[in-house]
């Protein structure tokens, strides 16, 4: 029998799932490199802990209580390369979700990533992951990279990560 590893971090239908349930999570439509940021954090948790935080917003993901990266049944590569491994299915997700018509075109074009009216409710946080993902989500999109309290810079350099767009 063989058996293999799913990475959800490699999966288009998961981006998709993490991607809307950032989106209904931030307040005002996060800039698209944003949006790859904090879906990136959230496919892999442990990571974080290799980000520079200041010491409220460093309390505030201690109390989520993820572990180590060292701490997990999984090794992780560097944050770099795994974030621009992830880069197609990331891209493959945005463009289902416009063909799909669930992005608004306008806020698109405008280089912001919103859901669109039809699509707004469609994937509710309670019930589309579980508890500890709700909160991770929620401490990302409100804390970790909410653009009222750290501008895209500052995001990139805080995390390191950097993509061409």
């Amino acid at each position: 029998m063989n058996s293999r590893l799913w990475y959800p971090q490699l999966d288009v239908y998961d981006a998709i799932r993490r991607i809307c349930l950032i989106l209904e999570c931030f307040r005002e439509p996060p800039g698209i490199e944003r949006l790859y940021i904090s879906d990136f954090f959230l496919a892999n948790p442990p990571l974080l802990h290799r980000a520079s935080m200041s010491s409220e917003i460093r309390k505030s993901f201690m109390a989520l209580k993820i572990p180590r990266p060292d701490k997990t049944f999984i090794s992780y590569p560097s944050s770099i390369l795994l974030f621009h491994k992830m880069e197609p299915i990331q891209k493959e997700a945005i463009t289902a979700l416009r063909g799909k018509g669930l992005l608004s075109m306008d806020d698109f074009e405008r280089g912001e990533v919103k859901l669109d009216q039809k699509a707004s409710g469609l994937f509710p946080i309670e019930t589309m992951c579980a508890q500890g993902e709700r909160e991770l989500c929620i401490f990302l999109t409100r804390m970790f990279s909410s653009s009222s309290e750290v501008n895209t810079q500052e995001l990139r350099r805080k995390t390191g990560l950097r993509r061409s767009i």
